[in-house]
């Protein structure tokens, strides 16, 4: 099988072309870094040094497999200029963060007889496997052939956890999953910074349960901004944004106006909506036992 990605010098497409090599498939990495064939002779596979929205693509698209791994915000372009160059009985799939606008592209702009997936794999690059992960498969029920049925299995054999949804389930499950709990983390990160509250002082008296929080703060302000900003950007944030900052505002007037019972309710309400906040104290009591054991 031939697996041609398109941003497979970045993070991401790296570590797919690393998973199909090892799977097998004579991979071909496309990017426009001047360090592309650099990083293709260090993985072992092809390389084209293009940039795609400018030069000629006819080759870059004789694959059996066109994986895209370019920013939000061009996947749209990028998908405009290569997909009506994909030949019949290719497979042609995306792995961004937000499925209803790269989906419905695919679909519009490939002729028929091309298989196409949307594709989420919710870890990053530095994930040592895929075993365990879970990668988010958008398939057109129209568009499915032999192609997807062996990404399918791959991914399936290599141990991912593989959920099925529609574009429009994902972008609003992840609309909260991602997108209000990064703005949560972000927001807690910048009002560290504007309290000037030393963090690393702060550590000596932290429990486990407050460090991880803390880690996860730094986990997300480590990565790239620019993704996390068209993370927001590109979800249908406004409404989420709009309660979040309610709630907030309610609590602090709650809290304000010395109003317990009020700040309880809140609290009983929201623990009877979650759901299982048992199974939630036991999960969460684990990651901070491994903890408390790596540290000693």
């Amino acid at each position: 099988m031939k697996v041609t990605i398109i941003g497979g010098a970045g993070g991401m497409g790296r570590w797919f072309a690393k998973f199909f090599k090892k799977s097998g498939a004579d991979v071909t990495i496309v990017d426009k870094s001047v360090r592309t064939g650099e990083i293709a002779a260090e993985m072992g596979v092809r390389h084209t040094k293009i940039d795609i929205l400018r030069d000629s693509v006819g080759e870059v698209v004789d694959t059996d497999v066109l994986l895209l791994s370019v920013p939000i915000d061009i996947t749209g372009a990028v998908i405009a200029r290569v997909g009506p160059e994909m030949r019949k009985g290719s497979l042609m799939m995306d792995i961004t963060s937000v499925k209803k606008l790269p989906v419905e592209m695919m679909s519009r702009v490939t002729g028929e007889g091309v298989e196409i997936l949307g594709t989420h794999p919710l870890f990053g690059p530095s994930a040592k496997s895929i075993r365990g992960q879970t990668i988010i498969f958008v398939p057109v029920s129209e568009r499915v052939g032999a192609l997807y049925r062996r990404v399918y299995k791959l991914f399936e054999r290599s141990g991912a956890r593989i959920e099925i949804l529609s574009a429009e389930e994902h972008d609003r499950l992840m609309s909260v999953l991602q997108g209000l709990t990064h703005f949560v983390l972000i927001a807690l990160g910048i009002t560290l910074k504007e309290l000037d509250f030393d963090v690393e002082r702060a550590r000596a008296v932290m429990s486990p349960m407050y460090e991880i929080l803390m880690d996860f703060v730094g986990r997300i302000l480590h990565q790239d901004p620019r993704l996390y900003a068209l993370i927001q950007l590109n979800l249908e944030m406004s409404e989420i944004h709009k309660t979040f900052l309610g709630v907030a505002n309610r609590l602090y007037e709650l809290i304000a106006a010395s109003d317990m019972e009020g700040f309880i309710a809140e609290m009983r309400d929201a623990k009877a909506h979650f759901g299982d906040t048992e199974r939630a104290m036991r999960d969460s009591d684990d990651v901070i036992e491994a903890k408390i054991e790596r540290g000693k």
